[in-house]
C-alpha cells in the first residue's frame, strides 16, 4: 500500500494535467487519474517498479481516449422544429387501435372455444414463437400430438375467423 501511496503523491498531479490537455476538464481529469490509479491496484501492482509510471500513463490515455469515442457516438446533429414537423407520425390512429384491440378479443374467444391442451400449443408456438419439440418437451407431450393439435387450432380459426 505504502508503494500505492508514493506513486500516488509523485504522479497524480502530472497525470491530471496530462488528461486535462487532452480534455479540458479538470474535475473528469481528475476522476479519471482515480479510476487509474483503482485499475493499477487491480492489475498493476506486480509490475517492476520502472513500469509503473508507463502503465499509469497508458491506463489514463486509454480511458481518455474511450471516453471521446463515447461522446462522438453519443453526439447527434441538431435538428430544426421545422425539418420534424415533416417526419411521418408512426403511431396508429386510434381507431386502428381500436379495430385492432377488437381483433384480439376476438381471437381470444374463438380459441377459448378450443380444449385446453390444444390452446396451450397453439400459444406456446404462435404466440410464444416456440418450435414443436420446444412445446412438447414443455407440455411433456410427442412433437405428433403437438402437430395434431396444432391443425386442429388452425382448422378452428380458418372456420371462425371471418374472411
Amino acid at each position: 500500500m505504502r508503494r500505492i501511496s508514493g506513486l500516488f503523491l509523485r504522479h497524480r498531479r502530472e497525470l491530471a494535467d496530462y488528461v486535462n490537455r487532452r480534455l479540458h476538464d479538470r474535475d473528469l481529469a481528475t476522476d479519471f487519474v482515480q479510476e487509474t490509479f483503482l485499475r493499477f491496484i487491480e492489475h498493476g501492482d506486480a509490475l517492476p517498479a520502472g513500469a509503473c509510471r508507463s502503465f499509469l500513463y497508458s491506463t489514463a490515455r486509454n480511458l481518455t481516449v474511450d471516453h471521446v469515442r463515447a461522446l462522438r457516438r453519443r453526439r447527434t446533429a441538431s435538428v430544426t422544429h421545422d425539418d420534424l414537423a415533416h417526419i411521418a407520425d408512426d403511431q396508429p390512429w386510434p381507431e386502428e387501435v381500436a379495430a385492432a384491440r377488437q381483433k384480439i378479443r376476438q381471437l381470444a374467444a374463438i380459441l377459448d372455444e378450443l380444449p385446453r391442451l390444444t390452446r396451450r400449443i397453439f400459444v406456446l408456438n404462435r404466440v410464444s414463437g416456440l418450435n414443436y419439440r420446444q412445446v412438447a418437451a414443455r407440455l411433456d407431450v410427442s412433437e405428433s400430438t403437438v402437430q395434431k393439435h396444432l391443425a386442429t387450432a388452425l382448422r378452428h380459426l380458418l372456420r371462425r375467423l371471418p374472411a
